[in-house]
């Protein structure tokens, strides 16, 4: 009896940390689904982008933010962390520029190039 009451909490513990594993996985896709289409909304403010363009510079976007996601989880130094993370976005930055043409890669380049500054930063 005490054996079946103890394989029984197990596998009702085992069930519930299970159940919250899968939730955060959902959690973590839907917050990156998100970040990826405000991301995309915003360049397409300045940029004008055709349909065609959203889906690819959402596909570079989503695939970056993955890749970084799985980096922060590594178990490596912050440095080589940091390292990873800057190269990715500069990937992504060479990826977003090959989908665009024209005026577009000018503009981009211009965002790019503006420094941004954090809320309540006084130069």
């Amino acid at each position: 009896m005490y054996k079946t009451h103890l394989l029984l909490v197990f596998l009702i513990t085992s069930f519930i940390a299970l159940s919250q594993n899968i939730q955060d996985n959902q959690n973590q896709e839907f917050s990156a689904t998100q970040l990826c289409q405000k991301e995309v909304n915003e360049l397409d403010d300045f940029l004008n982008l055709s349909q065609e363009q959203k889906e690819q510079v959402y596909d570079v976007i989503y695939g970056i933010l993955i890749k970084n996601n799985q980096v922060k989880l590594m178990k490596l130094i912050e440095e080589d962390k940091k390292a990873i993370l800057m190269r990715n976005e500069e990937y992504k930055s060479l990826m977003i520029i090959d989908i665009l043409v024209g005026k577009q890669k000018i503009a981009y380049n211009n965002h790019l190039d503006t420094p941004i500054h954090p809320k309540g930063s006084v130069d």
